[in-house]
């Protein structure tokens, strides 16, 4: 039952696999407890976040709406329609960067054209992929009509090997970015 129909967990027994609630417990065969999402209690001692419990950001260089001078991007940031994602997250760190030198230099940060390429594996040679572009429009991140690119329904199996192998080349390339 979600939260806003009174599902407000109080607690969860593994060994018994219980879940108790305001209102009643419940026994579960499966349960996904999912908690409250918000950004990062830092985020609040900062002055970032605002009373959504997520930080606003200008678009084109992910500087805190509520505290300049604070860059946050990924999943504490309120951005729109740009998912939060690793892809996301990703890109969203090169515009930012690109943006901190851009204002250390003392020159505007160019407007951003950001990609978001969201794979899913359903099997290790069965693969989707769906990417959208997004570009800042009054405040946030606004996805470009008209440009998603999703796998096709009905793929032939070779399609979908060769999704699943590019997911695979795609963890590959952004782990060495991230990690070396």
């Amino acid at each position: 039952m979600p939260l806003g129909k009174g599902g407000n967990v109080t607690s969860v027994d593994a060994a018994t696999m219980t879940v108790k609630t305001d209102f009643e417990d419940y026994k579960a065969a499966v349960a996904n407890i999912v908690p409250p999402q918000q950004a990062a209690a830092i985020t609040v001692r900062a002055g970032v976040a605002d009373r959504t419990g997520w930080c606003p950001i200008e678009p084109v260089g992910f500087e805190s709406s509520l505290q300049p001078g604070i860059h946050v991007l990924g999943d504490a940031a309120l951005m729109g329609a740009m998912p939060k994602a690793a892809h996301a997250a990703a890109e969203q760190g090169k515009v930012c960067a690109a943006a901190v030198v851009a204002k250390l230099r003392e020159r505007a940060p160019e407007e951003p054209a950001l990609e978001n390429i969201c794979y899913s594996l359903a099997a290790p040679d069965w693969g989707f992929v769906e990417i959208n572009k997004y570009r800042p429009e009054k405040g946030l991140l606004t996805a470009l009509p008209g440009v998603t690119n999703t796998s096709p329904l009905g793929a032939k199996p070779a399609v979908r090997a060769e999704e699943a192998s590019e997911d695979e080349a795609w963890f590959r390339t952004l782990t060495g970015e991230l990690f070396g």
